[in-house]
């Protein structure tokens, strides 16, 4: 058995340069052969502007129960909208969508189903920006006639719930204010009954009383301090006689103001309640159509951003002849490779 030697080896290759070279040529010309015979699919793209207004974020809370798991905080937010759109993008309306369009213009998408379309497009996003949708097919004209069909059906669909999304958090901010307003008209009616208990407490210890008789100075005071609460307020103060007797006034005075007082607080808690009331039927006729417009909108909120760019679709081979002759040309240079340590080891075992 002989000694291996490398510098041996590397002028035995160059003295046989031919077969280096033949190897090369003929796996460059296979490559070639190959992708004449075998034509490299094209891949048409469409770009789409996807955002979100953060500023908004706050108004969306009533979407937190369509998600699977709670967004926790304004990313969690962000990624659970995105993956909705996308999947919206992948979803069998639009697609059917797409699809029944581009059967419309071209019999030759007409053997076409919905599985075989699905298998071809696919649509890169990480987070808001430029989202790019592609497919491949070995016709370029039909490449890009499906990822723009793809692109309309889809924007067309999102930007339609969109719409519903928008109206839900129209009427969400309406039954917000609804809920406000009969929030504080319950502590008004809540303060007014309070009032009327005290009043009816204070006209039971003065029925006894002759009306022509003086209040001692602590009961005045007594009185007079809670009354000025109730006259203080800005939401009931109004409602009472502001002609509170003064001091040294006989009982029956006191006792006149007190009933006024009552009548007046009975008067405005009844209006309170029909206000009330009339809150309540406004809400109950707001809410079947707010719910169905968050059904409509499929969870999808209402501060994202679409728009379609308006370039035409890119389309490109996803190889070039070019590119697969090279690399079948050094796949060539691979077997030489193989061939020649092959015959060294045959060489050196003999």
């Amino acid at each position: 058995m002989s000694s291996w030697n490398l510098r041996d080896e590397f002028i035995r290759a160059i003295d046989h340069w031919y077969l280096i070279l033949g190897f090369i040529v003929l796996g460059g010309l296979l490559g070639y052969i190959i992708s004449s015979i075998l034509p490299a699919p094209f891949r048409a793209t469409a770009d789409l502007y996807v955002g979100i207004d953060v500023t908004r974020v706050n108004e969306m809370e009533y979407l937190i129960p369509f998600a699977k798991e709670e967004p926790l905080n304004l990313d969690d937010y962000k990624n659970w909208q995105l993956k909705q759109l996308a999947d919206l993008f992948y979803s069998d309306r639009v697609l059917e969508a797409a699809l029944a369009s581009l059967q419309e213009k071209d019999q030759n998408w007409e053997s076409v189903t919905l599985a075989d379309f699905r298998k071809h497009l696919d649509i890169y996003w990480y987070d808001t920006g430029i989202w790019r949708l592609e497919y491949f097919h070995s016709d370029p004209k039909m490449a890009e006639d499906a990822v723009q069909a793809w692109l309309d059906a889809g924007y067309a669909y999102i930007t339609d719930l969109l719409a519903y999304s928008e109206k839900a958090a129209r009427l969400d901010a309406e039954i917000e204010i609804n809920k406000d307003a009969s929030t504080a008209l319950k502590i008004q009616a809540a303060r007014i009954k309070g009032f009327l208990e005290s009043a009816a407490a204070w006209l039971e210890d003065y029925s006894s009383l002759d009306p022509s008789s003086q209040l001692s100075v602590d009961e005045t005071e007594e009185l007079s301090e809670w009354v000025t609460t109730y006259l203080a307020d800005p939401d009931i103060g109004q409602i009472f006689p502001a002609d509170f007797p003064q001091q040294g006034a006989p009982a029956a005075d006191y006792r006149n103001w007190l009933e006024d007082a009552s009548a007046q607080g009975e008067a405005a808690l009844d209006e309170l309640e029909q206000q009330l009331n009339i809150l309540a039927r406004g809400r109950e006729d707001l809410l079947p159509e707010y719910h169905q417009s968050l059904d409509d909108s499929q969870g999808l909120s209402a501060n994202i951003v679409l728009r379609e760019n308006s370039s035409l679709p890119q389309v490109s081979p996803i190889r070039n002849q070019g590119t697969s002759t090279l690399a079948s040309a050094g796949l060539g240079l691979l077997g030489w490779l193989i061939f020649a340590v092959i015959q060294i080891r045959g060489q050196h075992e003999d």
